[in-house]
């Protein structure tokens, strides 16, 4: 449950940069640092291997953040 609010409070911060028409050097690296924490989360959830991670790890667009982490909020619990 602590996770889950974690992930959503991640993902409206980065709607919030990505809301912008410019994707200015200060909100990249604000990105940068959440993202850290979103991998810390789902590392924590998942594992390095799983494919949230891997999405997550690999992407640049706080788009495909957003839509991994909405994936994982839509989601029922265990």
């Amino acid at each position: 449950m602590r996770f889950r609010t974690e992930i959503i409070r991640l993902a409206s911060e980065i709607e919030q940069i990505s809301a912008s028409d410019q994707y200015r050097s200060g909100e990249e690296e604000k990105f940068v640092k959440i993202k850290r924490n979103i991998l810390d989360i789902l590392n924590t959830l998942y594992g390095e291997t799983s494919r949230e991670y891997r999405v997550v790890k690999l992407t640049s667009s706080p788009a495909t953040a957003v839509k991994v982490l909405k994936h994982i909020a839509g989601r029922p619990q265990k």
